[in-house]
């Protein structure tokens, strides 16, 4: 009988980009959600969640299980994510990580085990893949000049790599014995079979079938799209799954069975040792499929099933070569198929829709509605096929326009590239025709962002707003940071941000917010004093206060000219911010804010023995804090609210030279905070915050720094752009990729690959036209 859905598991609240089992009992699961989770089979048709692993900084992209050995017993799970790191896990104790493996520089997207348990083998966007031994890096395989996506331990000890080089190479005690050229895109998967052959697919399409002496046995063609992932069955089937949403199984080199899956892609699938199916999908879900009648899932699971694929929107370029004016109407339904699992398309008046003949059932399965098919649309012929959309498309001043086809649901972003490629022309051109086509065409547009409504704690109809300049309320706000008051200390056009040849030019302004109502400030600052005067070492006495009423008149007076602050009043007022109860300090810290912007007495005074920087410190617990958000839980209101004045603080030291030395000496310190400090953040602004303080790092290091330091930062500024959906934020990441990039050779090679997804992503959908430009034009300049 064909598969039919056995068990849902739901838990994920994102992508499950990885999927490995153990047995026919056993699942992990690795998400976009930054979790991975293990499921154990509760009964035939159901598996339930036994434990979620917490403990990466970003996505979790990949996942291996390590069967027993003699360090590990009980056996391990590795998962690999965007914090470059690697981490294990003791089956027999899921509730913290094991051991941690770094050494990697970027995603690590791929992993691999050996049959024994002693040879771990990782992938990853840095171009390398590493191979690991009692929890020690043995050996570095490089050679790959792009990505390497796809790692496969052989039963013989030596290595597979799969790269988006379209290479796969064989390794053997760490160098390079053998590569296998064949296809004709991207290497995505590799999977080993029982015949000691493997198989290979990727964004070509196409499953391909080797020896280990380079000899392609088969080429299988059936999917419409990228093929994501493979994997194989005790029987030697082959496994395959990726963006057209549909399983295959392949015996004898042919499609034996097809199963549609109600996702938009099918990242992740593995083989049971029962013959069972799984795979982890863009919905969240992890779904396992079996053609055993014990194991299938309840009467009322399949229908729902089969209602969530019949409601599907599908493309045609998902059916076989059909004639769209020829298609039958409901009456070819009354008829069975020819074969199980035949495909067939019915129109019924405008609408068409999409069949698949099951034989076990003896009836026709809807699994689709075929939204860019005839009767539905106006179609348009080109090269003898329909399609939506027929664009003539101007690439080239003077050039005749070119021909570019699109239907609605396909990825934007591969059509774009399939209509480059065809007429051979620059991908550099990618970023500019996937956008025409977002804009021109009602098509299905990649996944939307998520929106932030959060509202600061601190704000009301007529109170003050941290940060907000006078007269404007939190609904009117104005972010201040893009405000054209911004001093750079010699920073001229031959250095950061000069423009490239092909007339990209990145930031290259320190970003130095001067903007503030430093009267509502003061207003505030007195009215919390009179709040606590009944501690009389913690109250400001009237001649502080009145000295910090002074400071605050120069202020509003003030526009990028020094102001003469006095002692009494900086003492008063670090007083404030670094002694007072926490959730008082924040007038004082906007107040430092604009102070260390216009003087710089911050820079040099000491407090209590501390520093400018040890200060900001003590009043946020900016080290401390952000040092644990990555573990710890999500930050109180007033613990935000203190961050984003200290991340400002921090960016307005930048205003002269001595601030800019000041913040290089602890410019180390700064990085490994910011580092994952999104992640426990909630507060808009304060995220806008932490992008700012890493684009004025990215400026600073370009102008003190080298190309290892640039790299640090621009790593980490790839995992914030990739878990942010704050389209100011995305801005000011987008930026520090075009700082460094414009810089340093190392961080263009390492861009290109740390940014490629989501930079392209922003520029077809990004929430706002900044965001979208500000990706194109960096993507224009990275290719």
């Amino acid at each position: 009988m064909a598969y039919k859905l056995s068990a849902t598991l739901s838990g994920h609240s994102s992508d499950v980009r990885g999927l490995a089992s153990q047995g026919s009992d056993l699942l992990v699961s690795v998400s976009r959600d930054k979790t991975a989770k293990v499921w154990k089979r509760a009964s035939p048709n159901e598996f339930a969640e036994d434990a979620t692993l917490i403990g990466h900084q970003g996505f979790v992209n990949s996942v291996a299980i390590i069967p027993p050995n003699s360090l590990s017993p009980s056996g391990t799970i590795a998962t690999g994510g965007s914090d470059n790191k690697i981490l294990l896990w003791d089956l027999s104790d899921l509730s913290q990580p094991l051991n941690t493996l770094a050494g990697h520089t970027s995603n690590i997207c791929a992993l691999s085990a050996s049959k024994d348990g002693t040879v771990l083998v990782s992938g990853s966007w840095d171009k390398t893949a590493k191979v690991w031994v009692d929890g020690q890096c043995r050996h570095t395989l490089k050679g790959h000049e792009q990505a390497v996506w796809a790692v496969l331990v052989l039963d013989d000890g030596s290595i597979l790599t799969g790269s988006a080089d379209k290479l796969i190479c064989r390794w053997v005690d760490g160098s390079l014995k053998q590569k296998y050229q064949s296809h004709t895109d991207c290497v995505r998967a590799l999977v080993a079979l029982p015949d000691g052959r493997f198989a290979s697919a990727g964004n070509d399409s196409t499953v391909r079938v080797w020896s280990l002496d380079g000899t392609c046995h088969a080429t299988l063609q059936g999917h419409t799209s990228f093929i994501y992932s493979l994997g194989v069955l005790p029987n030697g089937a082959i496994l395959s799954a990726g963006e057209d949403r549909s399983i295959r199984v392949w015996q004898n080199n042919e499609s034996e069975h097809m199963i549609m899956v109600p996702a938009t892609s099918v990242w992740s699938l593995t083989g049971l040792d029962n013959d069972d199916i799984a795979c982890g999908t863009s919905d969240g879900r992890v779904r396992v499929f079996s053609a055993d009648p014990v194991r299938l899932a309840s009467s009322e699971a399949l229908l729902l099933f089969e209602s969530e694929n019949s409601s599907f929107a599908m493309s045609k370029k998902t059916m076989d070569n059909v004639d769209m004016s020829k298609l039958p109407g409901p009456e070819r339904l009354e008829q069975p198929g020819t074969k199980d699992q035949q495909v067939i398309m019915v129109k019924s008046g405008t609408v068409v829709e999409a069949f698949q003949w099951s034989k076990s059932d003896d009836r026709w399965i809807k699994i689709g509605e075929v939204v860019d098919a005839a009767g539905q649309t106006q179609k348009k012929m080109f090269g003898g096929k329909e399609y939506d959309y027929i664009f003539d498309v101007d690439i080239q001043e003077g050039a005749p326009p070119l021909k570019l086809h699109y239907n609605v649901t396909e990825n934007p972003y591969s059509a774009a590239q399939r209509f480059l490629e065809k007429n051979q022309i620059s991908l550099e051109h990618l970023d500019t025709v996937a956008n025409f086509i977002v804009k021109n065409a009602d098509g299905v547009q990649l996944g939307g962002g998520e929106q932030s409504s959060y509202a600061d704690p601190f704000t009301g109809g007529n109170r003050y707003v941290p940060g907000q300049q006078g007269g404007q309320t939190a609904s009117g706000y104005a972010d201040p940071f893009t405000g054209g008051n911004r001093y750079v200390p010699g920073v001229s056009s031959s250095q950061v941000g000069a423009a490239d040849s092909s007339g990209y030019t990145p930031p290259n302004s320190f970003i130095v917010n001067r903007q503030g109502n430093a009267a509502a400030m003061v207003k505030k600052l007195c009215e919390f004093n009179d709040q606590i005067t009944q501690i009389s070492e913690l109250a400001l006495d009237s001649a502080q206060i009145n000295a910090i009423q002074d400071l605050a008149s120069q202020l509003s007076s003030s526009s990028e000219t020094s102001i003469d602050i006095n002692e009494a009043a900086y003492g008063a007022l670090l007083k404030s911010a670094v002694v007072w109860p926490k959730e008082k300090r924040f007038p004082a810290l906007d107040l430092l804010r604009l102070v260390v912007a216009n003087s710089s007495l911050p820079l040099s005074y000491v407090f209590n023995n501390q520093g400018f920087i040890s200060c900001i410190d003590n009043a946020s617990g900016f080290f401390k804090l952000l040092g644990e958000s990555n573990i710890k839980e999500a930050f109180s209101k007033e613990d935000e609210i203190n961050l984003m004045m200290a991340a400002r603080s921090l960016s307005n030291a930048l205003a002269s030279e001595k601030g800019a030395d000041l913040i290089w000496e602890s410019h180390k310190l700064i990085i490994d905070a910011l580092d994952g400090s999104w992640i426990q953040a909630t507060n808009k602004n304060l995220v806008t915050a932490l992008s700012v303080l890493y684009l004025n790092m990215a400026i600073l290091t370009a102008k003190k720094g080298d190309d290892d330091q640039g790299l640090d930062i621009l790593s980490a500024a790839s995992r914030f752009l990739s878990c942010t959906s704050n389209p100011d934020a995305q801005v000011r990441l987008l930026g520090v990729f075009g700082v460094l990039a414009r810089r340093f050779q190392l961080c263009k090679d390492s861009a290109r690959i740390l940014g490629d997804e989501i930079i392209v992503i922003l520029g077809i959908k990004g929430q706002t036209d900044a965001v979208k430009r500000a990706a194109r034009e960096l993507g224009d300049f990275l290719r």
